[in-house]
């Protein structure tokens, strides 16, 4: 558990930096978007390429399928409970959409990515990118089309983003025998290592620029948290454990299909909530909270996953 804290506490210590640079003005809306655009389209990507150069074996391989599979299950029960459960609420038809895409469609790529590098290394990032590209599957259908409220889908987002490509990359990478030499990998990892640093400021700084009065204020965002951070969580710990005990599973495998899971609401959904004007201050505070909420939520299924698997 020393080694959790730690990770948690550097975690902490970057983000309260971002958080001081936005409230000096140092970081404003401008630099936040540029720095995102560096993480996602350069830093990212060469972080995931160098996952690949993990160590092959048969069980590495069994656990990427593993996770892929555990993927798929997760969001396609998720969605079809979730939507059913909200379709016969009282709740506005713009904010259920919102609150069904934030419960399911979490913050994988922004802090799933560097979380599960600090905790489970090079396996465990590689093993964030496959559930990562289950996530955009189902994210660039369903989800923009739920977001969107309009029958189409965007199928040729799935795979064409610059992290999707370093993921099938990597993929790649990780199944042929070759490996790369000691002095490229090392020129990708330095620009990789850049990651978590990068991440957490930034979203420090998003939370500097949220107003509090605002934040707290409406009772359906408390529902989205809960079940985001704690319930569905919950939920795929105790899947994920009756799986194992059925089928062998190693315990990166476990734990970061659960983490995957226990991540606050993601960015895209408010991306997409101000692309087509679907309840997008609501989305916006909602996806807010649940990164407030996300340090104690996340140090406790970090803190379960590894007393328990």
């Amino acid at each position: 558990m020393v080694q959790v804290y730690i990770v948690f506490f550097k975690i902490f210590i970057f983000m309260l930096l971002g958080f001081i640079l936005n409230k000096t003005r140092v970081i404003d809306m401008r630099a936040e978007k540029t720095l995102t655009e560096i993480l996602l389209k350069a830093v990212l990507p060469f972080s995931i390429v160098a996952s690949s150069q993990f160590t092959y074996s048969v069980e590495a391989q069994a656990g990427i399928i593993a996770v892929g599979l555990m993927g798929m299950a997760y969001y396609a029960l998720s969605i079809i409970v979730i939507r059913l459960i909200l379709s016969r609420t009282k709740i506005p038809e713009a904010d259920s959409r919102i609150m069904t895409t934030c419960m399911i469609f979490a913050n994988t790529g922004f802090i799933g990515f560097p979380l599960m590098e600090s905790l489970y290394g090079d396996y465990g990032l590689l093993l964030a990118a496959i559930f990562n590209l289950v996530y955009n599957m189902f994210f660039y259908t369903y989800g923009a089309h739920l977001l969107s409220n309009q029958p189409h889908f965007k199928v040729s987002e799935m795979f064409t983003s610059t992290v999707s490509i370093a993921s099938i990359l990597a993929l790649i990478l990780f199944a042929v025998p070759w490996r790369m030499p000691a002095f490229i990998l090392d020129t990708i990892s330095l620009v990789g290592d850049m990651t978590v640093p990068l991440a957490m400021m930034v979203m420090g700084s998003m939370l500097a620029a949220i107003n509090p009065k605002k934040l707290f204020a409406d009772p359906k965002q408390y529902a989205v948290s809960f079940v985001r951070l704690l319930l569905l969580p919950g939920l795929v710990m105790l899947a994920v454990w009756a799986v194992s005990n059925a089928i062998p599973l190693s315990h990166e495998v476990k734990c970061v299909t659960v983490l995957m899971c226990a991540l606050p609401c993601g960015s895209m959904n408010v991306m997409y909530s101000e692309k087509y004007n679907t309840s997008p201050e609501f989305c916006a505070r909602t996806v807010a909270l649940s990164m407030v909420f996300m340090m104690a939520t996340l140090l406790l299924w970090t803190g379960l996953t590894k007393l328990y698997f």
